[in-house]
């Protein structure tokens, strides 16, 4: 059974910026061959398109024609699909009664649905991967909102939610068929991901510096899919560890404190979430 990621070809959607440009930075050090894509074509290219055994294509995973293209493109290139890191989504922060419905198909289109349909795509030729080598993983980028669902996140946690719960029925169907199934769960990372969320193009490098929104480096979660990757077992990894604490917020009666205290909140939560978008958009 090969046990390292090097020589293996990995699909990593998302990869213009971010935790999906980190990782793919991450796995081409260890000898990968990486296919990644993203809406922005020159954006992608300029970040990773120099990078020795990258290949960048132009594809939005909420699209089912692009999907199909994007894997064509990978076994085209390749001739065979080892791991896919599942990376590319975006985030709202604002009331669900603020948010435009355009903005929660954008969400569930691109960060739960494109996330089934993409794999299941790829599941054959992940079980091929697992028969010639003895394993293929796919890793899924949730986040802690997953394990706790707080305003002014609601429609972003319950996709996050909707993957962790995909995740785990998918682990009972593929498991013994030699797919590892993985899911890293952030908390607070920094990235464009609130500018990204409320319509606005990812910027230069040189710009994107007031964009970020504070949290950890996303060096240190594309470190945590590396180890996915090479784990011996199916992982559920937060990052930073401590993030797991967030599990407690489903449980009673921290569940019910929660529902009175934050629902009393909402107009502060309003408030809050709009000088975070304007912060970080202007």
């Amino acid at each position: 059974m090969s046990t390292g990621s090097g020589g293996r070809v990995v699909l990593v959607t998302g990869g213009s910026a971010g935790i999906g440009r980190s990782t793919v930075t991450r796995l081409v050090r260890d000898g990968t061959r990486v296919v990644t894509c993203a809406r922005g074509g020159d954006r992608l290219v300029q970040a990773v398109g120099g990078l020795p055994g990258v290949t960048t294509v132009v594809a939005d995973v909420a699209d089912a024609a692009d999907r199909a293209r994007l894997l064509d493109r990978v076994l085209d290139e390749h001739g065979r699909l080892d791991a896919v890191v599942l990376n590319a989504g975006l985030g709202w922060a604002g009331l669900l009664e603020d948010m435009p419905g355009e903005a929660v198909e954008r969400l569930v289109a691109l960060n739960l649905t494109g996330v089934v349909e993409l794999t299941r795509i790829a599941l054959p030729h992940l079980f091929d991967a697992a028969a010639r080598r003895g394993r293929a993983d796919i890793v899924t980028i949730a986040s802690a909102a997953a394990w706790s669902q707080v305003p002014p996140l609601t429609v972003y946690s319950a996709t996050k939610a909707g993957v962790q719960g995909f995740v785990k029925g998918l682990r009972r169907e593929v498991t013994a068929r030699g797919v590892r199934v993985h899911t890293v769960n952030p908390g607070f990372v920094r990235t464009e991901w609130l500018a990204r969320g409320h319509g606005h193009p990812p910027a230069s490098d040189a710009d994107a510096r007031g964009r970020l929104s504070p949290g950890i480096a996303p060096e240190r979660v594309a470190d945590q899919v590396a180890g996915c990757l090479t784990s011996p077992w199916s992982r559920t990894v937060a990052v930073p560890r401590w993030f797991g604490l967030a599990r407690l917020g489903e449980v009673p009666p921290v569940d019910r404190l929660l529902d009175l205290v934050l629902s009393r909140q909402a107009d502060r939560v309003r408030r809050v979430a709009a000088r975070m978008v304007e912060e970080r958009t202007h």
